[in-house]
């Protein structure tokens, strides 16, 4: 951020719209900056929703025995708790069983060969878990995983969104004092063309002169009038431009007005080289900057999901152990016993698990090919923009001296016309020369400021 406040170098005038407004404006109300803020907090929404795959939870069921000889009731109420490890779960809870006739089912009856006895219940404590697929990895653990990373990448995306939309706010704005300079120099150019041509007027109609040439000055008029139409249209956009960063307290555009006051191009360009940071270390930027890493980030989230693909080749063996402790005083039911289940499932056909590994592994060469190019396009930017931004200050330091040559060639001419000297042609020459290198010097200063905007995003880090 410390970048963007060489920006502020100027001489501003008392009132006078600046980039740093409209930067400040736009970080507070620009729909993308708003839409970033509202994405991250999404994303944090998400990371808790995948929490909730191991929220506590109450569950029931209910058994009974229609027909035969054992009419057998099995209600069972649990309080589960899934756990992130090894795909487990704990529960706790209770099982009533009662009966209709007053003969159990001996599945029931364990602790009396008799087979009538009184309804029993049970305070049950149980444990689920996995000991071979799902054991590292499974899809809520890989779910909660993904959505953390998703939540880092969102909190930095917004960070890239405000310093994005921060430069081109300030962008904008120096396009639109750009186009104003412009429509200036046009301006002043077609008032002199008019001038001209009242003064030619005046001697074609004394016969000092012949009506050609008021007619070729005429020719240069409408030239110069068509060259001003371009430049309005140019500040016409730009206004529209500015006005999407420019925004009011409800968010509205505000479109600059044609007396709108704003700060000037400071008046020496190397004060922001002189201020700014261009030897830091590549390599020590790329491991800082919030889409690189985010780029790596998606690296990581394609391991998991490859993690998660394989386990679709591996054997399932879940095991759960149950304790029984009876509660009911009068029951001849077992007064506890120790239950232990195991489950197996062992995939034969193994195109499920080989699709998805495939697909993960392509998606994983796809996000290094990604990460690989976006470290490569980095370092290439950095370097290339840092020295265009000398090469395009010298651009601005020529242009101010083709500028100030072409208005003495202007003075010149035109006093040599005036005292009889010289001619219509080389004056207008001279004139549209001097509009042509007074438009090109602004636009140096635009492209400069462009190269130096995005050198400044390029290098912020967010520390």
């Amino acid at each position: 951020m410390k970048y963007f406040i060489l920006l502020l170098i100027t001489l501003p005038s008392y009132g006078a719209l600046s980039p740093l407004v409209v930067k400040e404006s736009a970080l507070k109300y620009h729909p993308t900056v708003l839409a970033a803020l509202e994405k991250m907090r999404a994303a944090d929404e998400t990371v808790k929703g995948a929490r909730g795959a191991f929220d506590t939870k109450v569950v029931s069921d209910y058994k009974r025995q229609t027909k035969g000889d054992y009419k057998n009731t099995v209600s069972r109420s649990f309080l589960v708790k899934p756990i992130p490890l090894a795909n487990s779960k704990i529960y706790a809870g209770s099982e009533q069983i009662s009966n209709l006739n007053g003969r159990f089912s001996p599945v029931y009856n364990t602790g009396n060969p008799s087979t009538t006895g009184q309804p029993g219940n049970y305070s049950v404590l149980g444990l689920q878990l996995s000991l071979w697929k799902n054991l590292f990895i499974d899809p809520n653990r890989a779910s909660l995983k993904n959505a953390k990373y998703d939540s880092k990448m969102a909190k930095a995306d917004k960070y890239l969104t405000e310093l994005n939309i921060g430069r081109l706010g300030q962008l904008a704005y120096w396009e639109w004092v750009t186009a104003s300079k412009i429509k200036s120099v046009f301006e002043e150019l077609l008032r002199n063309g008019e001038t001209r041509n009242e003064y030619l007027v005046t001697r074609s109609k004394k016969g000092d002169i012949a009506q050609i040439v008021v007619t070729e000055n005429e020719q240069y008029v409408a030239s110069r009038k068509g060259s001003l139409q371009v430049a309005k249209e140019r500040l016409l956009r730009s206004e529209y431009a500015l006005s999407l960063f420019y925004r009011d307290e409800n968010g509205e555009p505000i479109i600059p007005s044609e007396k709108e006051t704003f700060e000037e191009y400071p008046n020496n360009f190397a004060t922001f080289l002189e201020n700014l940071d261009t030897n830091s270390n590549i390599d020590t930027l790329m491991e800082k900057r919030p889409d690189l890493q985010n780029l790596s980030l998606t690296v990581e989230k394609t391991d998991v999901d490859l993690d998660l693909a394989r386990q679709d080749l591996k054997p399932q063996i879940d095991v759960t152990t149950e304790y029984y402790q009876r509660t009911a005083e009068n029951s001849n039911m077992p007064r506890d016993y120790l239950m232990v289940m195991a489950q197996l499932s062992v995939p034969i056909e193994r195109n499920l698990g080989n699709g998805n590994i495939a697909a993960a592994r392509a998606r994983k060469m796809v996000a290094e090919r990604e990460m690989s190019l976006g470290r490569q396009s980095y370092k290439f930017e950095v370097m290339a923009l840092r020295q265009s931004l000398y090469l395009q200050l010298e651009q601005v330091i020529q242009s101010e001296i083709e500028y100030s040559k072409a208005k003495e060639l202007v003075i010149s001419e035109t006093y040599k016309f005036k005292t009889g000297g010289g001619n219509l042609f080389l004056v207008n020459l001279r004139e549209e020369a001097q509009a042509s290198a007074e438009a090109s010097f602004h636009e140096s200063r635009l492209a400069f400021m462009n190269t130096l905007l995005s050198y400044q995003a390029l290098i912020s880090t967010g520390e």
